[in-house]
């Protein structure tokens, strides 16, 4: 799991419980892929992708705009399962064993970023990078 991706994580937790409303990280390719995939899902309200300019130093951000559900925050559950020096991974036996439709699970595959239910349509497994 990358370290950007842990980074990103936390912020977006912590955005979250802190009630704010838009957030902007580093650019990144694998924090673009979770964000599309949580507003696919339905977890952010949008996102953009800016280029930022300081003199001759010019980056790119991404601002997303988070989303709660009764004034609540929807990433309060959030929990980082695989890190750095502890990859989980769980194939599709493991998956079928989890039957709870509340937590939702994100796996990292070989068709790219997807959730445990997508997961168990296609019949794959990959690395479990985070809960909901």
């Amino acid at each position: 799991m990358n370290i950007n991706l842990i980074k990103f994580l936390s912020k977006l937790k912590n955005a979250s419980l802190s009630k704010q409303e838009v957030i902007s990280i580093d650019y990144n390719k694998l924090c673009l892929d979770v964000v599309k995939l949580l507003y696919k899902e339905g977890f952010i309200q949008s996102f953009s992708i800016k280029k930022i300019s300081f003199g001759s130093n010019t980056q790119f951000k991404i601002f997303i705009t988070l989303r709660y559900f009764n004034n609540k925050p929807i990433f309060k559950n959030l929990k980082i399962v695989s890190t750095p020096s502890r990859l989980n991974y769980l194939n599709i036996k493991d998956l079928s064993k989890i039957s709870n439709k509340k937590i939702i699970l994100i796996l990292s595959t070989n068709r790219g970023l997807l959730t445990s239910l997508e997961c168990k349509k296609h019949k794959i497994g990959g690395k479990l990078l985070f809960t909901l």
